[in-house]
């Protein structure tokens, strides 16, 4: 018997990559599945023990984290604040926007106070000076709370960002301007020592969660909790996915087939791409959040060689007119990943006038679901590998199984590829050069070593 609680579990549907019907050179079979499954026991039991790589897991079970946030999210929406400037990069904002774009009103900051039941919301996740500076020409700061987030707390976009909109306050309410400001920081660093000597509020971030894995702690859940997301059952939803993934064999298990057949597709069938499409705008942001956790985790140098597949954003049903082309009739080298849901939390029917009297009375999620549909079917077709995510409705508690079961996915991976899911090298590389670039002390040798290695200039 279905229990009530499975209805709302969301699946993963693999046809679409199988083989057959699909050819041997361009799905997968479910003896290879079968096969590659084994090398995976030890990761979740690993990840839920007390020595974890990475704790993403276990935070699931530290109440007093989320009650935390909760608290002191309650207490700044009683405070009225009209809206809440998010400033991080990478993990430290892409997760909270993933999570407030799906589950906030689509038209959250149009909508008057009294509709939108919490502040307009805007993340500074970049060092662009027009979208900043735009910001700040808008916002009021007086009626604005500052939310930080940083684990080393010196992330240099971060450390800009908040010193523009730290000096803004400043002169906007002048010495209470900490008391609009909370910063979610690891326990040592920068941050973490103006917050205590300014007297901001702090949040912790946990120190064995990277950022990239970190939408489920209060780098991605206090944002959206303050403009009032359900962020407890977000969490809920991942604590239901980790039940899922203890309780299930790895064929049952959703993260872990996903894995192996993202695995195979780039290891063994010749497809190092992966097209992350979710057919609604609500998860636009998510696949991006996506594109980072698999890019910084499984793009890694082994040995003489870099391995891991390319993360590709794409919107359904939007790039069936760009990206579908190349997908269906471009280089075979691809694996297209779908997010669908089984229910709409609105309904729209298009009315019979007009062009195209054929749909007449029908509902726009099940065009939505049908041009999907089409879109495997043409895939298939073409001898192209697709998997499907299935959603029974864009829900806290499904987004949270969701957000886990990637995360976990992608572990896995990592495991069959044989490297570290958790560091990332080569964006450090980046950062000492920039470092470098803008002058910042002790960079000395390496500015020299930078310029050295520009590329020769050759302007057209």
């Amino acid at each position: 018997m279905v229990t009530s609680a499975a209805r709302q579990d969301i699946r993963l549907e693999v046809g679409g990559a199988v083989a057959p019907p699909l050819e041997r050179s361009h799905g997968v079979t479910r003896a290879e599945i079968a096969r590659t499954l084994p090398r995976l026991a030890s990761v979740v039991p690993d990840l839920l023990g007390r020595d974890a790589a990475s704790g993403f897991l276990r935070v699931l079970g530290r109440r007093r984290l989320l009650k935390g946030l909760q608290d002191e999210a309650a207490r700044q929406r009683k405070r009225g604040f009209e809206d809440v400037v998010h400033i991080g990069i990478g993990g430290s904002s892409l997760g909270a926007e993933a999570i407030w774009r799906a589950l906030a009103h689509p038209q959250h900051n149009l909508l008057p106070r009294r509709r939108r039941g919490g502040p307009r919301v805007h993340f500074v996740d970049n060092v662009d000076p027009e979208s900043l500076g735009a910001l700040l020409e808008w916002v009021d700061l007086k009626t604005a709370l500052v939310h930080v987030v940083s684990k080393s707390g010196g992330t240099v976009e971060t450390a800009a960002g908040f010193q523009i909109v730290r000096a803004a306050l400043e002169r906007r309410v002048g010495r209470g301007w900490a008391r609009h400001c909370v910063a979610t920081t690891g326990r040592d660093g920068a941050l973490q020592r103006i917050a205590r000597a300014e007297g901001m509020s702090i949040l912790p971030f946990p120190e064995d969660v990277g950022g990239r894995f970190s939408g489920l702690t209060s780098s991605g859940l206090f944002t959206p909790a303050v403009a009032g997301v359900d962020v407890a059952g977000l969490v809920a939803g991942g604590r239901r996915m980790v039940r899922r993934m203890v309780d299930a064999p790895l064929t049952e298990n959703p993260a872990a087939v996903a894995g192996a057949i993202a695995f195979l597709m780039a290891e063994r069938k010749g497809k190092p791409i992966h097209v992350m499409m979710p057919y609604a705008d609500a998860l636009e942001p998510f696949a991006r959040w996506f594109v980072q956790l698999s890019g910084e985790s499984l793009g890694k140098r082994k040995g003489q060689r870099g391995v891991g597949p390319t993360p590709l954003p794409a919107k359904g049903t939007t790039d069936q007119h760009s990206q579908v082309q190349l997908f269906v009739e471009g280089p075979a080298d691809k694996l297209v990943v779908f997010v669908t849901t089984r229910r709409d939390r609105r309904s729209v029917v298009v009315p019979g006038e007009g062009p195209a009297s054929y749909l007449e009375s029908v509902e726009l999620g099940s065009l939505l679901r049908a041009e999907q549909q089409g879109t495997a079917v043409a895939l298939a077709r073409a001898g192209r590998p697709s998997l499907c995510w299935e959603l029974p409705e864009i829900t806290p508690a499904a987004l949270g199984q969701l957000l886990v079961a990637l995360e976990t996915q992608t572990v896995y991976q990592a495991k069959l590829y044989g490297v570290n899911a958790y560091d990332q090298p080569g964006v450090e590389a980046g950062k000492i050069a920039a470092f470098a670039l803008i002058g910042r002390e002790g960079y000395e040798q390496e500015r020299a070593a930078v310029e050295a290695d520009q590329p020769e200039r050759w302007t057209i």
